[in-house]
């Protein structure tokens, strides 16, 4: 049943006050709401409110003034509105480096086998019909967030990259791409690498290659590219007798304050401190 709480126009002050909660409850996950019908949309934000904080828009067009001022964790939202229907409005989510990487959920009553394949042509994560169960929806929803949050703690861990066929919860697919990405890193890593050189030796666009690492890693080409190169310098630090030097052109730095700058912005020491604590017995390199 709907809370008549809720029953109020979509405002720019409501989402203010989404915003100042979003600040008080770090915790919580958020989720915009697109759907220009004012009961199903109230009903959303009933349902939603209790474990996540909710935005609130009314067409396609509204929700990316939303966007522009506050980054959801995922978006949920109808085909059928005004201005933007939905369909044109995740294009544009998934087109755009700055929201490529959210999870998007498309709630439509248009169910039919054609209909949801144009929904997943046009980027979207999931597609829920009209009407909906409200534990399904949750779920479904909860899982969409767990398996992204799953992914971006693997790569910020300890773990070693290559190690990714060892997540059982990860898609074939996306593991099939980790390791392409991170093995043509690792092959290349003493060379300029940059996004231009990944999307050539994947083949595959530079909008697609940026939504993919953001979804998957939570960081930009550039930024996995680093990483992998931080990587490999920790496994030679624990491993060999290579100097910090050596090591560093090794793994294809080519500025020494740069890298001393990120290696402690990570680490939270410098190599020499990082190797005096961290080096492995030599009986157990790898």
């Amino acid at each position: 049943m709907i809370r008549k709480k809720w029953i109020q126009p979509v405002t720019a002050e409501s989402n203010k006050k989404a915003l100042v909660k979003s600040f008080e409850q770090e915790d919580k996950k958020t989720i915009l709401i697109v759907e220009d019908e004012k009961l199903i949309r109230y009903l959303l934000k009933d349902i939603l409110s209790e474990q996540y904080i909710t935005y609130e828009a009314s067409t396609g067009k509204e929700a990316l003034d939303v966007i522009s001022r506050v980054v959801p964790d995922l978006i949920i939202s109808d085909i059928m509105m005004p201005d933007m229907d939905g369909l044109e409005f995740c294009k544009v989510i998934k087109d755009t480096p700055a929201s490529c990487h959210i999870p998007f959920v498309m709630l439509t009553a248009r169910n039919t086998i054609e209909q949801e394949t144009e929904g997943y042509g046009s980027g979207a994560d999931a597609y829920l019909s009209k009407p909906f169960q409200t534990e399904h929806l949750l779920v479904r929803l909860q899982k969409l967030l767990e398996y992204r949050d799953k992914l971006h703690q693997y790569f910020r861990s300890e773990s070693p990259l290559s190690k990714v066929s060892t997540l059982n919860e990860v898609s074939d697919s996306d593991k099939n791409f980790i390791e392409k990405v991170v093995s043509v890193i690792e092959e290349n890593i003493e060379k300029d690498l940059d996004s231009a050189f990944l999307e050539n030796a994947l083949n595959v666009s530079r909008i697609q290659l940026y939504r993919k690492i953001k979804t998957l890693a939570d960081m930009t080409p550039t930024e996995l590219i680093r990483h992998v190169r931080l990587k490999r310098t920790v496994h030679l630090l624990e491993t060999t007798n290579l100097t910090v030097s050596e090591i560093f052109y090794r793994t294809g730095f080519n500025n020494k304050t740069y890298f001393f700058r990120e290696f402690k912005k990570i680490y939270n020491c410098s190599p020499n401190d990082y190797r005096l604590n961290y080096r492995l017995p030599a009986n157990k390199k790898i």
